[in-house]
Order: C-alpha cells, then sequence, then structure tokens
C-alpha cells in the first residue's frame, strides 16, 4: 500500500498551492498553457505514490524539501500538456514518458526540461538586441510632455462602429478611464480625445480641459456587446456593425503612456500628428516588405469551431489579430531568432517569442486599475474587445508582456532548473529551500530503448490511445491531468501559437508540418465536430486501457479530476471500470489558484486525485445503502479536513467531493455493486446529498472535531476484500 492511498498532508499543502496558485514556480512560467495544475501538489503526489504507507508525514515532508532517492521509476503521463508531471518526476530522479497531441504542449514542456548554456543564451539575446531590437525600438518612439524623446509601452487604440439609423462614427468607449490610481486619475475625453489628469480620489464628474466638455468618466457608449449613438440614441450590437462592416471593426489611435529615460518617469498623452505619421510611414514599410515578412497565413478555423470568436468578429485570418506595427516587428524578431545557430538557443528565444503573443495582439486592454496590460488568454477564451492596447513588442524599462520580459521569464525558468526549490512558510514567513542534488536535467531519447541507457525523458506527440511503443508491464506509476470533456479547446487555443511557432519549427519536427495544430484524433467533447460525450468517454477509455497494459501489476495510476456536471461523473465511473481499474483512494486538494477569472464562487476549488489500481475480483459484497453512507462519511470528513485547514467550501465543491468518494466506494466493488445500483442512479442519489452536506460549513466547531479521527473509510480497508 501506498502512502498515498492512506491520506496526503493537506493542511500545509493546501497552503503550499494557495500561494503556488498565485507565483507559479520560474519554469512554469516559461510559456502560457492552460489549466496547468499546481507544482507542489503534483510533487507531494508523486512522493507520496512512491512512498510507503508505513511512512510519516515528517518523511514525505523531509522528502519534498530534501530531495528523494526512489531508484529511478519510470512515470507516464499521457496527456501532460504544460509538463507538469514531467519536471517533478525528473526532479525526484525518476524516468518519464510524456505524450499529448498537441504540438506547443510537447514543444513547451521539452524546452522546459533541456539543459542550456546561460552563457550562449545570453549572447543571443545580446546579438538579437544589437539587431532586431534596434530596429524595433525605433518603431515605438515619440515624445514626452517635456519633448524629449521617450519610448511608446502602450498605445491606446478604440474600435468604431457605423450608427444603423444616422450614419455616425461611433467609438466604442465602454468607459472614458485611462489609469486609475489612490489619489490621481487619467482620463480621456470623449469628444476630443484629449489625456488629462485629476488629482482627486474619487471623480464622478470630469471636465475636459481643452474642449470644456463634461462628463462620467464611467458612463461610455459601449457595453456588454452593444452600444449606443451619441447623436440619435439608436441602440445596435457589435456583431450587427461587424456584419454591415463586412470583417472586422476599424481601430483609431487615441492615445500612448511612454517611458521617457531623460525624464526617468513614466506619462501618459493623446497622439498628436507626429505620432499619427511615424504610424503611417510603419503601415507603408509594412505593405511594401507584406510578401517576405514572416507572418502566419492560415485563415482562423471555423469547421466545428466550440467558440465563434473571434470569426464572428470579422477576424478570419490570423494575422488580422494583430495590427501593422505589431507584424512588422514580430516578423523582425522571428526572422532574427532564426538566424541562431545553435539550435537549443534559438529554440528557447522560439518560446519567448511565442509566449510574448500572448501580450503582442489587439485582443489585450489596458488594466485601469493595476497600469499595465492584460494578456489575451487570461480567459481560456479568444475575447474581442472595445479598447485594444498595443504592446512594445521589444519592451522598455517598464511594462508587462514584452519580449524582453519573456526572454527574462524564459532565462529565470532554466536558472531555476540548474537550482529547483520548494518554498517554506513558517510564521508569516516565506523562505526559499533549495534541494540539494535536484536539477531539470531531461536527457530526451528518441526511443523506449535508450531509457535504460543512461537517458531519462522521452516526449511523444501524438494521440496516447495506441501507445504501442511501450512494452507489458513496464510502468511504475501514471501520473496525468486528463482532459475534463469540454472544460478546455486546447487546439483551439493552442492554434495562436502554433501558427507562429511552426514558421520556425516546420522543418525539424513533423508535428509542426500540418497547417494547424488541431488533430482529428484529440480527446475533447465537442458536439460541433461530432464529438459527443459518449466518444470522448470512448477515447478516454483507450486511453486507460493502453495505461492498464503499460502499468506494472503493482503500479497506480493517479490523476486529477472535478466537475460540476453529473454526467462527466459517471462516464468517468465507467470510464474506469470497463478499463480494469477500481479506485483506491481519493485525496483531495487545491486546485490551480486562490484568484482569477477561473476561482470565483461558482466554479470548483478542489482536484479529486483519483488513486487507480488492477482490478481484481471482489469479495466482499455491501449493500448500497452501506455504500451510500460510507460516502456520506467520507464527504463529511474530507470537508471537515479542508476548513480545518484554513480554507472554503461552497457547494460545488461539497458536490466534487462526494463524486470523488462515490467513485472510490462503487468501482471498488464492481461488478457486483451494479446488481443492487446503477451507476447512474448512484450519481443521482448521491448528487441529492450535496444540499444535505452542505450544511457542515457551519456545523459547530465541537461537531466537526468529532469527525477528524475518521482517517479511512468507516467499512471498508482498500485490500481485505479483494483476493490475492
Amino acid at each position: 500500500m501506498r502512502y498515498i492511498e492512506k491520506e496526503l498532508p493537506i493542511k500545509y499543502l493546501n497552503t503550499l498551492a494557495m500561494k503556488e496558485g498565485n507565483s507559479k514556480k520560474p519554469v512554469y512560467q516559461m510559456h502560457k498553457w492552460w489549466a496547468r495544475r499546481l507544482s507542489c501538489v503534483f510533487r507531494m503526489m508523486l512522493i507520496a505514490s512512491f512512498s510507503s504507507a508505513d511512512a510519516n508525514k515528517k518523511v514525505l515532508w523531509d522528502r519534498f524539501y530534501r530531495g528523494a532517492d526512489f531508484n529511478a521509476p519510470l512515470v507516464l503521463d499521457p496527456f501532460m500538456g504544460g509538463g507538469t508531471t514531467i519536471v517533478e518526476a525528473l526532479r525526484l530522479g525518476c524516468r518519464v514518458i510524456g505524450v499529448d497531441i498537441n504540438p506547443v504542449a510537447w514543444f513547451i514542456t521539452k524546452k522546459e526540461i533541456e539543459l542550456v548554456d546561460l552563457e550562449a543564451l545570453d549572447g543571443a539575446f545580446a546579438y538579437l538586441e544589437e539587431t532586431a531590437g534596434r530596429q524595433i525600438k525605433e518603431f515605438y518612439q515619440t515624445k514626452c510632455a517635456h519633448g524629449h524623446t521617450a519610448e511608446i509601452m502602450y498605445t491606446f487604440w478604440v474600435k468604431q462602429a457605423q450608427c444603423i439609423e444616422c450614419g455616425t462614427t461611433v467609438d466604442l468607449f465602454p468607459y472614458y478611464w485611462v489609469d486609475k490610481r489612490p489619489d490621481v486619475k487619467t482620463i480621456v475625453c470623449p469628444d476630443c480625445l484629449y489625456i488629462f489628469s485629476l488629482e482627486r480620489e474619487k471623480v464622478q464628474k470630469a471636465t475636459c480641459p481643452r474642449c470644456e466638455r463634461t462628463f462620467n468618466p464611467s458612463e461610455g457608449l459601449s457595453e456588454y456587446g452593444k452600444f449606443t449613438c451619441p447623436q440619435c440614441g439608436t441602440e445596435d450590437t457589435h456583431l450587427d456593425a461587424v456584419a454591415r462592416q463586412g470583417g472586422a471593426l476599424p481601430v483609431k489611435m487615441f492615445g500612448l503612456e511612454y517611458y521617457c529615460p531623460t525624464c526617468e518617469s513614466r506619462g501618459f498623452k493623446a497622439v498628436n500628428e507626429e505620432d499619427k505619421e511615424r504610424y503611417r510611414r510603419i503601415k507603408n514599410q509594412f505593405s511594401i516588405q507584406r510578401q517576405s515578412l514572416l507572418f502566419p497565413r492560415q485563415a482562423i478555423p471555423t469547421e466545428g469551431r466550440s467558440d465563434p470568436r473571434p470569426v464572428n468578429h470579422g477576424y478570419t485570418q490570423f494575422w488580422q489579430m494583430f495590427n501593422e506595427r505589431q507584424l512588422l516587428s514580430l516578423s523582425i524578431l522571428l526572422d532574427g531568432i532564426l538566424d541562431i545557430e545553435d539550435e537549443n538557443v534559438q529554440e528557447l528565444l522560439l518560446l519567448a517569442f511565442s509566449d510574448c503573443l500572448d501580450s503582442n495582439n489587439m485582443f489585450c486592454k489596458y488594466e485601469v486599475n493595476y497600469h499595465k496590460i492584460s494578456l489575451l488568454f487570461g480567459l481560456h477564451a479568444y475575447h474581442p474587445i472595445e479598447r485594444p492596447t498595443e504592446n512594445n513588442v521589444w519592451g522598455t524599462r517598464y511594462g508587462r508582456g514584452t519580449f524582453v520580459r519573456c526572454y527574462q521569464k524564459v532565462r529565470r525558468g532554466k536558472v531555476y532548473g540548474r537550482h529547483p526549490y520548494e518554498r517554506r512558510y513558517l510564521d508569516g514567513r516565506s523562505e526559499k529551500v533549495f534541494v540539494r542534488g535536484e536539477k531539470i536535467d531531461g536527457q530526451i531519447s528518441s526511443n523506449f530503448a535508450d531509457l535504460n541507457d543512461g537517458k531519462n525523458a522521452l516526449l511523444v506527440a501524438q494521440n496516447a490511445e495506441k501507445l504501442d511503443f511501450i512494452p507489458d508491464e513496464v510502468i511504475d506509476a501514471v501520473v496525468t491531468d486528463p482532459p475534463y470533456f469540454d472544460n478546455v479547446m486546447y487546439s483551439e487555443l493552442a492554434d495562436f501559437f502554433y501558427v507562429w511557432l511552426r514558421l520556425g519549427l516546420k522543418d525539424r519536427y513533423p508535428c509542426f508540418r500540418p497547417e494547424l495544430s488541431s488533430r482529428a484524433e484529440e480527446l475533447v467533447q465537442n458536439e460541433k465536430e461530432g464529438k459527443t460525450e459518449h466518444s470522448f468517454a470512448q477515447g478516454l477509455t483507450q486511453v486507460f486501457r493502453e495505461c492498464h497494459r503499460t502499468l506494472k501489476p503493482d503500479g497506480i495510476m493517479v490523476f486529477t479530476f472535478h466537475h460540476t456536471e453529473k454526467s462527466a461523473w459517471t462516464l468517468l465511473a465507467k470510464t474506469l471500470v470497463d478499463s480494469g481499474f477500481y479506485v483506491s483512494a481519493t485525496p483531495i486538494t487545491r486546485s490551480e489558484g486562490k484568484s482569477g477569472f477561473h476561482s470565483s464562487k461558482g466554479n470548483i476549488k478542489y482536484d479529486v486525485y483519483l488513486v487507480c489500481r488492477k482490478r481484481k475480483d471482489v469479495d466482499s459484497i455491501p449493500s448500497w445503502e452501506e455504500v451510500k453512507e460510507n460516502v456520506r462519511q467520507q464527504t463529511i470528513l474530507w470537508t471537515d479536513r479542508i476548513i480545518q485547514s484554513g480554507m472554503e467550501v461552497n457547494p460545488v465543491d461539497i458536490f466534487a467531493i462526494s463524486m470523488g468518494k462515490l467513485l472510490e466506494n462503487y468501482c471498488r466493488h464492481w461488478p457486483n455493486i451494479r446488481k443492487q445500483k446503477s451507476i447512474e442512479e448512484a450519481v443521482d442519489e448521491i448528487a441529492l446529498l450535496t444540499e444535505e452536506l452542505d450544511h457542515i460549513r457551519e456545523m459547530p466547531e465541537k461537531t466537526k472535531g468529532s469527525l477528524s479521527d475518521f482517517t479511512q473509510p468507516r467499512l471498508f480497508e482498500h485490500r481485505e476484500h479483494y483476493k490475492t
């Protein structure tokens, strides 16, 4: 029995997860990937998976902070995504096999684990700065308020639409704030577009010093996809305006934020004729050089698209998501990177280039309360906005998401790989604990045999439903985070990076030769592609069957899951039993983060970790009522443990916990239990417990405390009811 089948030390682990959710380790900041699981949790999960149940918590935490020697077990992740399992397993001395169908995920993970000569990397960056960087910086110049040459940090644009009634051109301002600081508010005038500041804590009315227009800066003309004509009052929608336009709505440049090296300060200004003329010259240069520039020419796919955006907003080509200055700058930068001879160094700079695309497109906005640009993929979607903000592609002293900043992130990731650390929190203080002897050093092999001959990592860009390159019964543990039905459409999102990366990688790697990252065999639920819940479950079953085939007889499979829909848990249960597994334990830990778009009260904040073993014949046959009561008691226990660790729990969290406990108890007694209750009926009955169990959150402390000693399933032990 493994330690993870007894428990996880969640009280302190949840604290670590909360902290890491807001500040991921440098290696995981090298490039965007969606729904990336927390490394501290996966690290502990791996340690607990290879530690005996006889160990105590002190042993686990010693291994967490001082390293572990598990004699190079072989770990498989069939859905490696952003590489958390691969990175953490390598740190612990494991050999790893990572599989993902998406080439962007494959490339990100590859660059996370490969060592690099930092001097060579810095030298290549210096070369870029003197060549491509010098050219790009010239595109982002202006004059500060005192007439000095200054560097543009951000350029502010606003979309325009024609009124269907009177033909007025409407600037689609949702508000007129430019920047909001505690004592200074910067505002743009809706009439003359003059930018001015008011030294006040609160501003409800503002009068433009240039044209004397008085207005409320919080009240714009555009909101929730609709706009109102200021001349005739007609209300219309953005999408109708796009349809009349026959494409994406035009944009108008109205302001800048700059950094002046002479004044050593930042400032805002309205664009003047000199700024407009500079941009016209850049547009003309782009037009002249267009055919020879490096930028993607692919159309944004529409067939089977899950999210109609950005196509329904008039963006039909990927390049249309960028303006001319961005395309020219990015092409110059990409061309310079591809001139670098050292392949490993070149690829790391390509990774930084790709990551900077997230903040150098016309789907970013300026966060007026935080004084910086937001990223396109702050949400897991393409979200067209009324006031796009153009970043400085190369970068200035300040600013977010520039190539310089993204290079620095990549470099920090590679420094971290040489000297990994974990954070420890004691008495309100944080300290870095460097783990002696650990290193992220992926010695990548080209085939399975090399994993027994000095190599430690095999990364494969393919569907995981057929893993015939792995022999039978050789894997010590499968550790993964599978796709959650229709939660994230990875290829739709990853295409944004893929079409640019492909320009540099298509002649080097076969997985980058197709026009787009999407593959027909991608495992996802998407009704518009004809990929139903049933077909998703079939695909996941086949992957788990391959895991079952390759797993050693005493090996375990551990994966994370949470979902708000009953049908997802029903299909997951069927997937597990159909692939030959039972669930031996379901510890619960904090999911991705403490804050952000995906951590609202209506979203699940905890992951269920399903620990699975190869199923054997069942000896005992409990009644359904006994199983149901066991699920109830375990749900109470784990909810109490989470609350006692200082975390909040909401009704959807309790639902996910109870579903995890159901799968643990139901799959354990398969197939006999189905004679009493089908999985559909079982899920329905346990779902009805959610409202009842929601009262746990308000239970008196002394009542909850009485449950704290309940550390094992009340009715059954995990081995005793199986024939050996």
